[in-house]
């Protein structure tokens, strides 16, 4: 479900450069895959159980993937107010 949302986002038109909505449509397809990205691999961890933490699988790193992009990129919440500033929300 998180992904069909995340497809949704990307095809509301297509994204030229000097567009002047493509700031506010690149911040919430940023929130829409940052979101989808950790629910995902938070629920990857919860399916495979203890292994899905350890080094015999590899869901742990796509988890701290998932958290470091989180950290590096800006949270969902940051892209959904620059979202809303642009918008005049």
């Amino acid at each position: 479900m998180m992904a069909q949302s995340q497809s949704s986002v990307l095809s509301i038109k297509p994204l030229a450069v000097n567009d002047p909505e493509w700031p506010a449509l690149a911040s919430l397809a940023k929130a829409a895959a940052s979101e989808a990205y950790l629910h995902s691999a938070a629920e990857c961890i919860q399916l495979h159980g203890g292994i899905g933490f350890t080094w015999d699988n590899d869901t742990h790193l796509w988890f701290k993937r998932a958290k470091s992009s989180e950290v590096f990129l800006g949270q969902p919440s940051y892209h959904r107010e620059l979202l809303m500033q642009r918008w005049g929300v």
